[in-house]
């Protein structure tokens, strides 16, 4: 009897070290924006309002789907405007949403919605403007909706919204890093969806730009681990 307990506390500790090593900490999936295939560059005459920033319209991005007037717009976060080229710079693209803009991924993460793992999303947000003054975000209520889909049927399992600040100044749009996060409910791989909070108001809602997405330490390996060392306590103990 001795030697069952042994084994089957064994396995359980195998059991609990194999569900802590999975991989933590490394995205499974980001996007830089920077594929995106300009429409019409029009920074000019003098670049994004504030920031002086080159910017695109009727643009699109491999692997997302867009809707919406003139999607999808988009800053060189990079680059002032200087012409069609920018300033030499590597374009470094984030979107922006103006007030019905929406772009969706076309395919599910893979193991982005496994059953009680937790996961990070991860992304910079600024405020967003083309060249009108009336079009920046208000710094407020404006937001920039994220939506998490199940890849399967579109249902929209978690939702969560960015307020961003308006656009700081020459260079500066102002991004900043934002951190939100759900817990997988095992239903199927998840796909992101996003677009303004605030549709209809005339102003951009703000700008995205390297969102990723991270599984994080399960706290049910946490817990098995805890558990495991109270049945072996017990076992020195009778």
């Amino acid at each position: 009897m001795k030697s069952t307990t042994q084994i089957r506390l064994g396995s359980l500790a195998a059991a609990v070290l194999v569900t802590f090593s999975l991989p933590a900490g490394a995205a499974i999936f980001h996007a830089d924006f920077n594929g995106l295939v300009p429409g019409n560059i029009n920074g000019g005459p003098g670049g994004q309002f504030i920031t002086a920033h080159d910017m695109v319209v009727g643009a699109s991005v491999p692997g997302w789907s867009n809707s919406g007037a003139g999607t999808i717009h988009a800053v060189d976060t990079a680059n002032a405007f200087s012409g069609p080229l920018g300033t030499g710079n590597p374009r470094n693209w984030g979107v922006m949403f103006w007030q019905d803009n929406v772009i969706t991924q076309t395919a599910g993460i893979a193991g982005s919605n496994n059953a009680s793992v937790p996961y990070s999303i991860d992304f910079l947000a600024a405020g967003g403007v083309y060249h009108a003054a009336s079009q920046v975000n208000n710094g407020t209520t404006d937001n920039i909706l994220i939506e998490v889909l199940r890849a399967s049927d579109s249902a929209v399992l978690h939702s969560f919204n960015h307020a961003p600040l308006q656009p700081i100044g020459v260079g500066d749009l102002g991004l900043i890093p934002v951190n939100f996060g759900y817990t997988g409910d095992g239903s199927g791989d998840i796909l992101f969806r996003l677009g303004p909070g605030q549709p209809g108001q005339r102003r951009f809602q703000g700008t995205i730009d390297d969102l990723s997405l991270t599984p994080e330490p399960s706290s049910v390996a946490l817990l098995g681990l805890g558990g495991l060392a109270l049945l072996m306590r017990r076992r020195r103990n009778g």
